[in-house]
Order: C-alpha cells, then sequence, then structure tokens
C-alpha cells in the first residue's frame, strides 16, 4: 500500500467519525469580552421574559431527561455532572432557537423544524449555581441526529439562569411580578411535564 494511499484511507475514517459524531454549529456571537456578569446585569441574551414567564407559572421549563453527578465534594453536594434537556412545547422551542439563531449559525434544517429538542451540557456548580463548562462542547440532538455546540454564555443562562435572574430582577428593583397562581397557570405548563420532573433550582 502506497503511503498516499495510507493517507487517503486515514483522512476518509477521520471524515467518517467525525460524521457519525455530528457536526459542529459554528458561533455566530461571543459577546465580545463581557463577563458572564454583564451579560446577566446587561441581559444580553434577553431571557428576563423567558424566566419571568416561568416563575409566573405561565409556562413550563425544559424537562430534565436525564443527570448524572460525576464529581462530589466532600459534603456530598455535586461539584459537577452531565444533564439533559428536552425542549418541545411551542414557547421552550420558541425561546431556544431564538437563542440558537442569536449564537450560533447556520441551523442545520432538522433544528428549525423539530418538535422536539435534546441538549446535553457539562456543567460545575460554583457558589451554589450551575455553569455549563466553558471548555467542552455540548451537544444537541433531533431524533437520532446531533451537532455539537461550542460554549457560549446564552446557553448556560438559558438552561441555570433562573437563580440568576431572580437575583437580577431584585438588584435592578424590577417590578415585582403578579400573582404566579392569579391566572391558575398556563396550559404550556401543563404540557411540558410529561416526560419526567423539570430540574428545580440548584441545591
Amino acid at each position: 500500500m502506497t503511503a498516499r494511499r495510507t493517507v487517503w484511507l486515514a483522512g476518509a475514517a477521520l471524515a467518517l467519525a467525525g460524521a457519525a459524531l455530528g457536526c459542529g454549529i459554528a458561533l455566530k456571537s461571543k459577546l465580545g469580552a463581557n463577563t458572564a456578569q454583564q451579560v446577566l446585569l446587561d441581559d444580553s441574551c434577553g431571557l428576563q421574559d423567558y424566566f419571568d414567564a416561568l416563575t409566573m407559572k405561565k409556562a413550563a421549563p425544559p424537562v430534565l431527561v436525564s443527570s448524572s453527578d460525576l464529581e462530589k465534594t466532600t459534603g456530598k453536594r455535586a461539584a459537577g455532572g452531565r444533564s439533559r434537556f428536552a425542549f418541545a412545547t411551542e414557547f421552550q422551542l420558541k425561546h431556544l432557537r431564538r437563542v440558537l439563531t442569536d449564537s450560533w449559525r447556520p441551523l442545520p434544517e432538522p433544528l428549525v423544524k423539530a418538535a422536539r429538542v435534546e441538549i446535553e451540557v457539562r456543567w460545575a456548580e460554583r457558589a451554589g449555581v450551575r455553569r455549563v463548562l466553558t471548555d467542552e462542547n455540548a451537544e444537541i440532538l433531533v431524533g437520532d441526529e446531533s451537532w455539537s455546540l461550542a460554549f457560549h454564555p446564552c446557553l448556560n443562562d438559558l438552561l441555570f439562569g433562573a437563580p440568576l435572574y431572580h437575583t437580577r430582577r431584585d438588584l435592578l428593583g424590577l417590578p415585582p411580578l403578579p400573582d404566579a397562581g392569579a391566572d391558575g397557570g398556563h396550559s404550556d405548563a401543563r404540557d411540558g411535564a410529561t416526560d419526567r420532573k423539570p430540574p428545580g433550582p440548584p441545591h
């Protein structure tokens, strides 16, 4: 076997392996050099309304499909882990696709049209708040297809930003939200709780 043929076969094998694992989606915006705190305070990801709707129980959060704690601290609190979330309601998919469209490009057609999208991330807990790892790609899945997503702060905030946006509302002195039970909740909240118990705030 010639050296040229050996190189060609090796390249073909790598290409097939990459196809099997799914391709990455390029970042569109990294939000410059802004810190995570500045991104939150400026609501650069446009998620305050999203979390307000969840707080008022007008919609359901994405469902926690699976979760595993990969590290433990001495106090037995999870210091890191892997979690997969499912977005399947109109409300969930609308906000997910907006974050994806603003942050990555181009979006594969299955992601644009899917009735259910799952995202799996590795996370670490710091100061009682979970954060997506910045040095490891997330995985986004539609059926049997998957793509990798480089870290973006808006994906982190979408998945784990609930306590942070509650704090933001208090820090900025935003008007109080109406009583969560005033209208009996929204149908989207009921539709979202079909797979498993939705994730609560980090412990």
